[in-house]
């Protein structure tokens, strides 16, 4: 169950990222005014589908999975950690979460009142640019995760997620996942059975290096050539 605690104030904050740093001090002793923090275990639902939207979900630490919710069969569109934003499109249309999104280990976030996100946003250009090239980056990356998911072979898929996870989650070469392989090969649109041959080919090729769950790039450009011919 999801632990309400309360640790730090914005202002004091040195996970404080993002947009947050645009924003004024009277504006952030507001946020903190109008903020709940939570911690969520793995495997706990931060948002469904479909629920009424009243805040924002910025994730301080942790990894989160943000999918669509079909009849049988769920859409990933991302992963997301620490400093990123979950919500925003609720925020000027239908005040409901268009998306899911689950822990997938222990994650520390903060829930912002919407109403109070939107005034920023409409009295702070600085903090509302920000908060739309966030949305922007966002956008193109569940983009590109579609167009790799329905456009590209296996191998090209599993070199996405090794990239995407190197560049834009753990920045580095060096990783560990923490994923089982049912779950890892969801996020690669594959089979168990055809993540393991495909995790065996770029062991055996050397590009990559797999320990349990510890991954290490080897060779980086030419698991980028993998993605590039799909």
């Amino acid at each position: 169950m999801a632990q309400r605690i309360k640790t730090i104030s914005c202002r004091d904050c040195t996970q404080r990222d993002i947009c947050f740093r645009y924003l004024s001090r009277a504006q952030l002793m507001k946020a903190d005014e109008q903020r709940l923090e939570v911690i969520y275990r793995p495997g706990e639902i931060l948002c469904k589908q479909g629920t009424f939207a009243s805040h924002i979900i910025y994730v301080r630490k942790g990894l989160v999975k943000v999918y669509i919710e079909g009849r049988g069969k769920n859409l990933i569109l991302a992963v997301v950690s620490g400093g990123n934003l979950i919500g925003l499109t609720s925020l000027f249309g239908d005040a409901i979460f268009h998306y899911s999104a689950m822990a997938y280990d222990h994650c520390e976030v903060c829930l912002i009142d919407m109403q109070v996100f939107k005034k920023f946003i409409l009295e702070n250009a600085s903090f509302g640019s920000a908060v739309i090239k966030n949305l922007n980056e966002n956008t193109v990356r569940s983009y590109e995760r579609i167009f790799s998911m329905s456009k590209k072979k296996i191998p090209g898929r599993f070199a996405d997620l090794l990239i995407y996870f190197s560049e834009n989650i753990f920045r580095s070469p060096s990783f560990a996942l923490p994923f089982s392989r049912k779950e890892l090969s969801d996020l690669a649109s594959m089979s168990v059975e055809s993540l393991s041959r495909i995790i065996r080919t770029f062991n055996d090729d050397d590009i990559i290096s797999v320990k349990g769950r510890k991954v290490h790039i080897k060779n980086m450009e030419l698991l980028r050539k993998v993605s590039d011919n799909g």
